[in-house]
């Protein structure tokens, strides 16, 4: 038993000490601000100084190549041909170009670009008309065309018909216009009755009688309709907490009964 306890307190001494850490461990930064070392300066007369056949800068000065000098530099305007806009748009023109005569290629590109053949311009809005058509006499197909309809030659009984908004009309026929209803089609157009205790909707304004407008409160009704003092709120209330009677409740047999499912809905287990 001795050396029993003395293994299981070697294992737990061992498990309790600290995890090492590992040698390629890194800590993170404090800030992506945090720096390790300070960064690189300038030399002593502000800039990098760099010489033919030693750098005379500190150890802490940042190197410049010959490169990065190049890049530095800034562009002139000259450098690549470059040659900035006109002080103004008249500027003197030379004899020769004066006296140039335009070759048959300038010529050909100097026109403008022609219209398709086919290509038909908009019609202007003032037109002119033919002979023809000012002496032109209509046939008498188009003249009965061009006559309005008349809605009484369109009604076959004589009495203009109402029209929908298509412009179609429904006549009604004599015999419908004379006929009777039966009893049993008066009693089904009647408008079916409320309910003999059917009771409209209130009014908005409506008259208080004199007993509620004299009517004193009674002192329990005082009681439930006076604000909860925050004095009477128990900050030690725990909702979940269930008290020692409902632990001790047993069930009635028919709440029991009512806790048991529908046997129609019950299904059996399959046995494999």
């Amino acid at each position: 038993m001795a050396t029993k306890s003395a293994t299981s307190e070697g294992r737990i001494g061992s498990l309790a000490n600290p995890k090492s850490v590992p040698l390629t461990f890194q800590e993170d930064r404090r800030s992506v601000y945090w720096v390790d070392r300070l960064p690189p300066t300038a030399g002593p007369h502000g800039t990098t100084e760099i010489s033919v056949v030693r750098r005379t800068v500190s150890e802490s000065s940042p190197l410049a190549s010959a490169r990065v000098q190049e890049l530095a530099k800034h562009r002139t305007p000259n450098q690549h041909g470059w040659r900035g806009d006109r002080p103004t748009p008249i500027w003197g023109v030379s004899e020769g170009a004066q006296r140039a005569d335009a070759g048959p290629r300038l010529v050909s590109l100097s026109q403008h670009k022609e219209p398709h053949p086919r290509y038909l311009f908009d019609r202007t809005a003032y037109m002119t008309v033919n002979e023809g058509a000012k002496n032109a006499t209509s046939t008498e197909r188009l003249g009965m065309l061009c006559r309005p309809k008349d809605r009484r030659d369109r009604d076959k009984f004589g009495v203009i018909s109402l029209e929908t908004s298509w412009g179609q009309y429904n006549p009604v026929s004599p015999a419908a216009k004379s006929a009777q209803c039966t009893s049993h089609v008066e009693s089904l157009a009647e408008p079916k009755k409320y309910h003999p205790r059917f009771a409209g909707e209130k009014p908005v304004q409506w008259s208080v009688d004199e007993s509620a407008l004299k009517a004193i409160a009674n002192l329990r009704l005082q009681q439930l309709s006076r604000p909860r003092s925050r004095t009477m709120i128990k900050d030690d209330y725990d909702p979940y907490k269930v008290p020692m009677a409902a632990r001790r409740a047993h069930a009635t047999p028919r709440i029991e009964e009512l806790c048991l499912p529908i046997p129609r809905k019950v299904r059996p287990k399959k046995v494999v």
